[in-house]
């Protein structure tokens, strides 16, 4: 079998509404097989390349030891593009750049009751 670069998660059944009649099902979301762990300078670093089935670009998500979730804004054209930019970038700006969200991240203001 070929591998062909990526793998689908389980489609789920369409909801159907209370007369009986089915809805629009939503797209499945096809995971890369580039996606993948990686420790830079001791941190470890998950990253997941996604897109909708059927979707014209490929997101980019890297998720720090913290839990901290950074997605790129844009889409990529292919999976391999987005690994290698998410590699380069989790080198050059280090692991700080991400902990905690990074220094792109505003916080909400509570309200003082």
């Amino acid at each position: 079998m070929m591998d062909v670069g990526f793998r689908t998660q389980k489609p789920y059944k369409a909801a159907v509404n209370q007369r009986g009649i089915q809805m629009e099902r939503e797209p499945n979301i096809v995971s890369s097989s580039a996606s993948q762990r990686t420790i830079v300078d001791g941190v470890p670093f998950k990253v997941d390349i996604y897109k909708l089935e059927g979707g014209d670009g490929w997101t980019l998500e890297v998720v720090s030891a913290d839990g901290t979730s950074t997605v790129w804004d844009d889409l990529f054209d292919d999976d391999q593009t987005a690994l290698a930019v998410a590699l380069k970038t989790i080198r050059t700006e280090g692991a700080v750049a991400f902990a905690n969200g990074g220094s792109n991240v505003i916080p909400f203001k509570h309200s003082v009751k």
